[in-house]
């Protein structure tokens, strides 16, 4: 067979989601300051649009901010004040860290632990790369 013919038939084998083009854009929280505290108030809507667990990102924020907060309803309470270009970085670094799939670079993916270790797997081309795990 020559190499086009190869090529097809192993693009023909890849999932339908590895083929998609559609764009993955990227959501930004929306907060406010009130007193002492800082209001994320669409953190459930950024989660889910993130496919993550709101523990998971709740837990990573509260690391990265060195901060305690609350998770009520929809919104993430932070003890502190933090602007949004401060809050939005932090979930740029989550983004490339726990969501993207740094083989293709596909939202796709799922946090799955085996023998101690979390790994990132893509639903979209089948990647499996360790991240690091939040203590």
């Amino acid at each position: 067979m020559d190499y086009k013919k190869l090529l097809d038939g192993a693009y023909q084998e890849l999932p339908e989601k590895a083929k998609e083009k559609t764009r993955f854009k990227m959501p930004s929280f929306e907060s406010f300051i009130q007193g002492k505290e800082t209001i994320i108030k669409n953190f459930a809507n950024v989660a889910n649009d993130l496919r993550r667990d709101p523990n998971h990102l709740m837990k990573f924020l509260f690391k990265e901010l060195a901060t305690v907060g609350s998770f009520n309803g929809s919104r993430l309470i932070l003890k502190g004040r933090f602007r949004d270009i401060e809050l939005n970085k932090r979930l740029d670094y989550y983004t490339k860290t726990y969501v993207l799939c740094p083989a293709c670079g596909k939202p796709d993916t799922q946090l799955v632990h085996q023998g101690g270790v979390l790994f990132i797997r893509c639903e979209a081309c089948g990647a499996r790369s360790p991240v690091p795990v939040m203590k």
